[in-house]
């Protein structure tokens, strides 16, 4: 036998040993017989392996799997501990263009047969949310850092559903401690009715800025955010409730420009706000007369009073309007948001 290949099946040994140790403590005796098998297969070709071109793919795939174990085997489980593994898949791939995918995947099989199906998915996945990204680089690039964080999120729990919250959970979680202090920054402003319209708005502009840092608040603004944050505010919505309707929508669009909002968009969203202007007035006649039948009628013919009322006041929306009641839900019983609703 020559110096190469007893040097080969030496590697082998070593790696049969490692892997063997570790699955004694690890794995069941199933999984450490198929990880035997493997081993057993992979000496018996006597290939060398004093190459990376010419090491035969199951020896490659021992090696790789020894590899994993020691690196990856303690928290295994952890879909966050999997996603690492896209790394060393990508790293695999790039060495090894025509073969990388199929001994990563040996490899896995060999290490984590119980958990093989699992990881190849969430690869798959993986695969695909970074497909996407490549995709539309430039478009996120392009985009205020809010929206592009709320875009890339959307996604990333589109394809991965919850375990999208495990997988950059200390990224979600920075997030999430952003938001916590922003909020405790302007609670100050929820009741204080003393404040102008202008000045709640500058105030809740530099606490954004303070937190997300220079600049944030155009980026807000271009998510939709900082106006909703701010016609959420009680102080706001009390001080718009008391103004006549004019006078109202005229400082609702004064608020959106002193935001950063574009005047066309300005314009664009007040023409929205005077739809639902027009859809809470006919709420209130409806409401109204949805009550005085209540008080008169009961049984079969309340019953047919308000699906006669509906089809009035709201046509082809009668029905799901009569769905949203029977299940408790009743749109016009529920607080005015000028701004927003």
């Amino acid at each position: 036998m020559s110096s190469k290949i007893r040097y080969g099946l030496l590697t082998v040994i070593v790696a049969a040993g490692a892997i063997s140790g570790y699955l004694y403590l690890h794995q069941s005796d199933e999984q450490t017989q198929q990880v035997a098998h493997a081993i057993e297969y992979s000496a018996s070709s006597e290939q060398p392996l004093d190459g990376s071109a010419q090491k035969n793919s199951t020896q490659m795939a021992v090696e790789l799997a020894v590899q994993y174990l020691e690196s990856y085997g303690d928290t295994i489980a952890d879909p966050v501990t999997q996603a690492r593994l896209y790394n060393e898949r990508r790293a695999l791939m790039e060495k090894y263009p025509e073969d990388g995918a199929h001994l990563f995947e040996s490899a896995i099989e060999t290490a984590f047969p119980e958990l093989h199906e699992d990881i190849m998915v969430l690869m798959a996945n993986l695969d695909r949310y970074n497909t996407w990204l490549d995709d539309n680089e430039l478009r996120l690039h392009a985009l205020p850092t809010l929206k592009q964080e709320m875009e890339i999120w959307q996604q990333r729990e589109a394809i991965f559903g919850a375990l999208a919250s495990q997988i950059w959970g200390e990224e979600e979680s920075y997030l999430e401690e952003k938001s916590q202090v922003f909020r405790k920054k302007v609670a100050h402003l929820e009741n204080a009715n003393e404040l102008q319209l202008t000045e709640l708005a500058h105030q809740l502009q530099t606490s954004a800025e303070e937190v997300y840092g220079g600049g944030m608040s155009l980026q807000f603004v271009g998510s939709g955010a900082l106006g909703h944050a701010l016609f959420s505010l009680e102080s706001v919505q009390h001080r718009l409730e008391q103004m006549p309707s004019d006078k109202r929508q005229q400082a609702i669009n004064d608020l959106r420009l002193q935001l950063g909002y574009s005047e066309g968009a300005v314009e664009r969203m007040a023409k929205q706000d005077q739809i639902r202007e027009a859809k809470w007035q006919k709420g209130e006649v409806y409401s109204a007369e949805r009550d005085a039948l209540i008080q008169r009628l009961s049984g079969e013919d309340l019953d047919q009073a308000l699906g006669e009322l509906r089809e009035k006041h709201f046509g082809m929306a009668a029905p799901t309007i009569a769905r949203e009641e029977e299940d408790g839900f009743y749109r016009f019983d529920r607080p005015r948001q000028y701004g927003l609703n």
